[in-house]
């Protein structure tokens, strides 16, 4: 056992890490801002010990190994732990403990984590609960407060692109959802972007299995390529494209599914966006394949479960079952509240394709309903390369409100008011047609936020906090103040 201080342990990778440790038997306590962050509860429900002093001073637990968030990689105190301590940066040790286990790797621009929380609900249903993985990925399955540790053979991975991070671990399988232009304060063209996912792809581990979603089309122009320098690579291919190994199709007789190789089966998914469906038609190929990558092997089933066909259609039909049941993820389509008949969501999407995507799926589970998004801008550097598309997906809203661009770690400034210009922008979009969805926007500063989108909603509105930002919370102050009347 080894005693861990975690710098940043607050983060969404860095606490639960911290719990996964506290998990294997270590013991595990660390350092973060004062500010509150949602993390926080399940550390402090696990007995880990958060400090918010950036010294050694008043910390009286022996440290035996630091681990720290890149958001700190430039402090002083790091330096000092550096100098002191056996050091790594979270990325380090999360490639430190794929060199140990058997690792599989969840990656693409859009849908990893949606599609890394399925994984891990897939995993951990009924009698799966007994196979011994556990798993790290940016935010946690809703209705629970813990990390999933079942036990330290297989370990899941969400794995970055940013800055390449998914380069440094070490992976026996994966499964790609999409590739966009994204981070453009690292990566300068979208072409840079597939280039590094092409890297990620070629250097999984010899005779692994690699999973693509070929609905994208980036995806889809890498396969050949894939495969003429990996011919050893085991390659599934699914999506709506018909070519696809996995086809989903949607049945026209009723709201199922059905997917190639498993004889026209009916399957419940409880999303209607294509990229969402996909998310879960992914999530059970990708933790059928885990499932049979293990040795000995071990299927899981239940006393009821029969193979009727293939191992891998039937464990597969059992994945796929198995996600009717899952409930979806934190920050994610995440149901906050009902108030007045005002129905209170937040989500995580600050890719414009992500904010589409979100657009289409709350219509259509809430067709008779107006859209008010409260929206913080992730970067400055994202809003300046793809503002065109910003501005044409926030037309789609019925109302907005833009706050200030949340800079996050990255300290990256936005200089020139791009939140302010977008506002300009989408007002004199509203002047020049009557056809366009929206009817009003407003820029509101951070301490006038509730008071103004709670002055704006309406009955019957769906109310969405929308970002990379700590406003999930917000809805909790609007209830507030639509209390007083």
């Amino acid at each position: 056992m080894n005693n861990y201080f975690l710098v940043g342990i607050k983060g969404s990778g860095m606490s639960s890490l911290a719990l996964i440790l506290k998990k294997m038997g270590h013991y595990v306590f660390g350092v973060d801002k004062d500010t509150y962050f949602k993390t926080q509860e399940k550390l402090i429900n696990n007995n880990i010990n958060i400090y918010n002093d950036f010294s050694l001073t008043n910390i009286s637990e022996k440290i035996d190994i630091v681990i720290y968030s890149s958001a700190y990689e430039n402090n002083d105190f790091i330096h000092f732990l550096k100098n002191n301590y056996t050091c790594y940066s979270y990325i380090e040790y999360i490639s430190y403990l794929s060199r140990n286990k058997k690792t599989y790797a969840i990656a693409g621009t859009h849908g990893k984590t949606t599609t890394s929380a399925a994984t891990t609900f897939a995993l951990s249903y009924k009698k799966r609960k007994d196979f011994p993985f556990f798993s790290i990925f940016g935010s946690s399955l809703i209705g629970e407060n813990d990390c999933t540790f079942q036990g330290d053979k297989a370990f899941i991975i969400e794995a970055c692109e940013y800055r390449e991070h998914f380069l440094e671990y070490n992976v026996d399988g994966a499964i790609v959802t999409s590739i966009d232009f994204d981070h453009p304060d690292y990566f300068k063209s979208e072409k840079d972007v597939i280039n590094s996912f092409f890297k990620f792809a070629t250097k999984i581990n010899k005779n692994g299995f690699l999973i693509l979603n070929i609905d994208d089309k980036n995806i889809k122009g890498m396969i050949s390529s894939i495969k003429k320098m990996r011919n050893d690579l085991n390659i599934i291919t699914y999506g709506f494209y018909d070519k696809s190994i996995f086809r989903i199709q949607k049945d026209n007789l009723s709201d199922g599914y059905k997917v190639g190789l498993t004889h026209d089966e009916l399957y419940t998914i409880k999303y209607f966006n294509k990229a969402l469906v996909s998310d879960m038609l992914g999530a059970a190929i990708l933790s059928t394949c885990i499932l049979l990558d293990q040795q000995p092997l071990n299927l899981y089933l239940e006393n009821d479960d029969l193979i009727v066909d293939e191992i891998f259609t039937t464990i597969f039909r059992l994945s796929l079952k198995s996600l009717e049941a899952f409930n979806g993820v934190v920050g994610r389509l995440d149901y906050k509240a009902e108030f007045n008949n005002i129905i209170f969501l937040d989500d995580y999407a600050h890719h414009p394709k992500e904010i589409y995507t979100l657009i289409n799926e709350i219509r259509h589970r809430y067709p008779n309903r107006k859209i008010f998004a409260c929206f913080s801008f992730h970067t400055a550097s994202r809003t300046k390369a793809l503002y065109k598309e910003f501005l044409a997906v926030l037309l789609l809203f019925d109302k907005l409100v833009i706050t200030k661009t949340f800079m996050s770690a990255r300290m990256d400034v936005d200089n020139e008011n791009l939140d302010k210009k977008m506002v300009n922008d989408l007002n004199k979009k509203l002047l020049s047609s009557y056809k366009i969805k929206l009817s009003s926007v407003l820029y509101a500063r951070e301490e006038e936020v509730s008071s103004i989108c709670a002055s704006m909603l309406e009955d019957n509105d769906i109310f969405l906090s929308l970002g990379a930002s700590n406003n999930d919370d917000i809805y909790k102050d609007i209830i507030k103040e639509l209390r007083k009347g």
